[in-house]
């Protein structure tokens, strides 16, 4: 049996929009809050069924779960405990899931919060980009209670692909996983543009090189993924925004000082993505720090079609 619920979603972006639009198809009765409802992607979701809602507050007061996805901790907290927020307006037995990346000892205190009005708050991070967003294939991490993640497993799976969703502990745990998969991220990425650039500027071919490695002890997603769609083309339309990791470093390191763990290649790595974002690209996708790595060796990783089009302008 289809099980629907009614829904209420706060973060139309890059990959809020797709989540909704999933949410839609899947045939869940959708409500949505936008502070910018003029945007193109608020229209998209109104216009394949969603329902506009003025405030967080009237929204919580109307559905049964509300979905965050936002991009940082504030925008949390002020969603859920600020003045018209979703806590003013939630009934008891609401569902909240943040989906957003931020600080476990936020997610923490959310959810403690929430406990004492009769609310239950899930922290349910995503990975895999607006590919995943859009394709509906998205890996969920959960923190919080287990029987609430269970009564919502159909949200999820609207959004993600069910062998990716994973129950992973109490309040927090999501987020803690979610930093440690966005630290091993950041980190591949810059090691790999780093040898790009290397391999293109002593000679290599990048999409030989890219082939080769796929199949050799180098693989990684972003070289099989990111790369080619965005690095190798010379457009860098996120994906996951460079600000967007850099604030997920960010946090990673403050979870490495809190439990005196040394991260020093995540730190290096933040410094990396600071300079990409210190020279413009901070709204670009995080694998635009290829173009500081260019700069700095004086050459192009680009793919043999990209390079024509370029020198053809």
């Amino acid at each position: 049996m289809i099980v629907t619920m009614k829904v209420g979603f706060i973060g139309i972006g890059t990959m809020g929009r797709p989540m909704t639009l999933n949410l839609l198809k899947a045939g869940h009765e959708v409500a949505v809050y936008a502070r910018h409802p003029e945007k193109p992607g608020v229209r998209e979701v109104l216009g394949a069924g969603a329902r506009l809602v003025p405030s967080p507050r009237e929204l919580a007061a109307e559905v049964e779960v509300v979905i965050t996805m936002v991009p940082t901790s504030q925008d949390v907290e002020q969603l859920v405990t600020g003045p018209d927020g979703i806590l003013e307006g939630a009934r008891q037995g609401l569902i909240i899931i943040d989906m957003s990346t931020i600080a476990p000892a936020t997610s923490r205190r959310l959810a403690q919060l929430a406990n004492e009005r009769g609310v239950y708050f899930l922290d349910a991070p995503v990975s895999g980009g607006s590919q995943g967003a859009i394709a509906g294939t998205l890996a969920i991490m959960v923190g919080g209670e287990r029987d609430i993640f269970e009564r919502v497993r159909p949200l999820l799976e609207a959004m993600g692909q069910a062998e990716r969703i994973f129950y992973v502990g109490p309040s927090g745990a999501g987020e803690v996983v979610k930093l440690v998969n966005n630290m091993l991220a950041g980190v591949i990425a810059a090691a790999t543009a780093e040898a790009l650039v290397l391999g293109v500027k002593a000679g290599a071919d990048v999409e030989l090189m890219a082939s080769i490695i796929s199949v050799s002890t180098g693989a990684n997603w972003q070289l099989a993924n990111q790369f080619p769609m965005r690095a190798f083309t010379g457009s860098f339309q996120p994906g996951f925004m460079t600000d967007l990791l850099q604030k997920d470093l960010n946090l990673a390191l403050e979870l490495g000082a809190q439990y005196q763990t040394p991260l020093p290649l995540t730190g290096l790595t933040r410094q990396l993505y600071e300079m990409a974002r210190a020279q413009g690209y901070g709204r670009e996708d995080y694998t635009a720090l290829l173009k500081v790595l260019e700069r700095l060796a004086g050459v192009a990783v680009r793919s043999r079609a990209a390079l024509n089009q370029e020198q053809a302008k």
